[in-house]
């Protein structure tokens, strides 16, 4: 909660450009910096969405520009207030959640949604991949989607320079590691998962899997060896 805390207050700043574009142009906003997710946000006025660990708000804004019914969930206060003066001045009503997505509330209705959407940096901070997945599919209505885009776990343990890959550690060491920011941060807890673990973590909670993409985010002009980021896409029955 601490790091949460702390990041939420160090990464503010860095995000006005963004809150404004998505204030004035919400389609420019999805095309530059949120393509994969934009084709399956294309119809979601009066759709009713719930983003958890919303963090720096932006995807959530985003759908709310749209016309879309949002409720997003955190357990960080100083996201929580933060996303209400975002909020305010990008013109939307959201309904702020202060939970942890994995302890779901029982004021969030279930069967309820149309749509979970998440956005990179999720689930490394899940301890439990199976609690995560279940309320994901308990909140939504049936033939209601789950999308997400997040960074691809062999991203997390590698490092690309001038066409060398370095492994940090070993896809399959899972144990959870102690992150000491190098900004001064507090400390965090960090879960390993592989993208089988979050495929099947899915798949055991109910949900039909429509697509798995694993895909790179250019950096400068080269092709990356390896994927940056991948985007799940999953549908309740």
């Amino acid at each position: 909660m601490q790091h949460w805390n702390a990041r939420a207050k160090r990464e503010r700043a860095n995000k006005d450009n963004m809150f404004k574009q998505i204030r004035d142009d919400v389609s420019s906003y999805f095309e530059k910096w949120e393509p994969k997710l934009a084709l399956y946000l294309k119809h979601i006025k009066r759709k009713k969405i719930v983003v958890p660990q919303f963090g720096d708000g932006l995807v959530m804004l985003a759908c709310a520009k749209k016309g879309a019914v949002v409720t997003g969930v955190d357990f960080s206060s100083e996201q929580i207030r933060f996303a209400k003066e975002a909020a305010a001045y990008c013109g939307v009503n959201i309904m702020l959640v202060k939970a942890d997505w994995q302890n779901l509330p029982k004021n969030i209705p279930n069967n309820h949604f149309d749509l979970v959407v998440a956005e990179c940096g999720i689930f490394i901070w899940i301890a439990d991949l199976s609690a995560w997945m279940r309320n994901a599919n308990k909140l939504l209505k049936k033939n209601g989607k789950l999308v997400v885009s997040d960074f691809h776990p062999i991203s997390l343990i590698t490092e690309e320079n001038n066409g060398k890959v370095t492994f940090k550690k070993s896809y399959f060491d899972q144990h959870p590691q102690v992150h000491q920011s190098e900004s001064g941060l507090p400390p965090s807890i960090e879960f390993l998962w592989k993208l089988s673990d979050i495929i099947n973590a899915a798949i055991q909670a109910g949900f039909r899997i429509n697509c798995v993409e694993e895909y790179y985010v250019k950096k400068g002009e080269s092709i990356p060896f390896l994927p940056t980021d991948f985007l799940l896409v999953a549908t309740k029955e």
